[in-house]
């Protein structure tokens, strides 16, 4: 069973993250949609929505893993899954973050 799960972990991860990056995407699509319905009113008010759409997932990626390395070299796990997993938990919670 042990080595059913290490064999499935990666390929879960990857579906999860998949996932994550379709809905992330989905919405900014809606927005550009909605932005191009309205060739008319180019306004600096939509480059301001632009930018409030704007979250940290980026750096909660670099974060997560640099964190998920850092327990799998105590032992914990190996690197494989600490590098994957911390990315991530790092995505999710800088897309919750979002920029000011």
């Amino acid at each position: 069973m042990k080595d059913f799960i290490y064999a499935a972990l990666p390929w879960i991860v990857i579906g999860i993250t998949v996932a994550i990056a379709a809905v992330n995407f989905n919405k900014k699509n809606q927005g550009n949609i909605k932005k191009y319905d309205n060739d008319d009113e180019n306004t600096e008010t939509e480059d301001k929505q632009d930018k409030e759409v704007a979250n940290n997932m980026a750096v909660g990626m670099c974060l997560g893993m640099s964190l998920g390395i850092a327990l799998s070299r105590t032992g914990m796990f190996s690197m494989t899954y600490g590098v994957s997993f911390g990315m991530l938990i790092g995505m999710l919670a800088g897309m919750c973050i979002k920029k000011k």
